[in-house]
């Protein structure tokens, strides 16, 4: 890749200074002075989406938490059984951003009339509205659960967060958590709070693989049993 760089933005945002830049042909946004996402790479986040809606009772509703360049919302509008696709992003120069520069990669997903682009806190989106419920819920608001972009984030990947968006899934649904490494003790918590948990790693060509962390909600209620 081109290592020429050109800076296209510093803005001060609800978690930081973002910055957008441009390398070559594409874009990359910088958190804080750490890399956090690029339009040069976006199979892992297609693929988190791909095996959510795989083995999801249905796909008709699904909920993205972080819109990133675009990649999840693309494959989630073009998927035939989606009806309904929200995206929650706390960044509005992310959502602005998508619709000047990324949209050669994302296919201009924020287009599709699918798509419903909600500008908020995810934690709070999800807290008041625990009455929805969606087939499958993509998480990728940070870098995973022990690399937070935001701290206050922390509460998505603990007990009570993993807890509410399990309230908000339909029975047979998914969750899906995005994480640029494996992470022992996310694990264990999902598994607290789920009913089937699996993982997969996806090769993206530098350093170790991305990891998504899979959790489904049972279809039925397994009875209860008294002797």
């Amino acid at each position: 890749m081109n290592s020429d760089r050109e800076i296209i933005a510093n803005v001060q945002g609800q978690s930081g200074e973002l910055q957008l830049q441009r390398r070559g042909r594409h874009y990359e946004v910088i958190s804080n002075g750490t890399f956090l996402m690029a339009t040069h790479n976006g199979e892992s986040e297609r693929r988190m989406v791909q095996e959510a809606l795989n083995h999801a009772c249905s796909a008709e509703s699904v909920l993205i938490g972080g819109l990133g360049v675009g990649f999840s919302l693309q494959e989630a509008v073009q998927h035939a059984g989606t009806v309904h696709v929200a995206v929650v992003e706390l960044e509005k120069c992310i959502i602005e951003w998508n619709r000047l520069y990324f949209q050669e990669w994302n296919g201009r997903a924020l287009e599709n009339s699918k798509a419903q682009i909600v500008e908020e806190d995810l934690q709070v989106f999800l807290e008041k509205g625990t009455n929805n419920r969606w087939d499958a819920v993509c998480m990728d608001t940070d870098n995973g659960p022990d690399w937070l972009v935001r701290e206050d984030n922390h509460h998505m990947y603990e007990a009570g967060g993993l807890q509410t968006v399990y309230a908000v899934l339909r029975r047979g649904g998914v969750a899906a958590f995005w994480s640029a490494s494996y992470s022992r003790a996310f694990e264990k918590s999902l598994k607290v709070v789920f009913d089937t948990v699996w993982i997969e790693e996806v090769e993206v060509g530098r350093g170790g693989p991305d990891v998504i962390f899979y959790a489904r909600k049972a279809e039925h209620i397994q009875p209860s049993h008294n002797f």
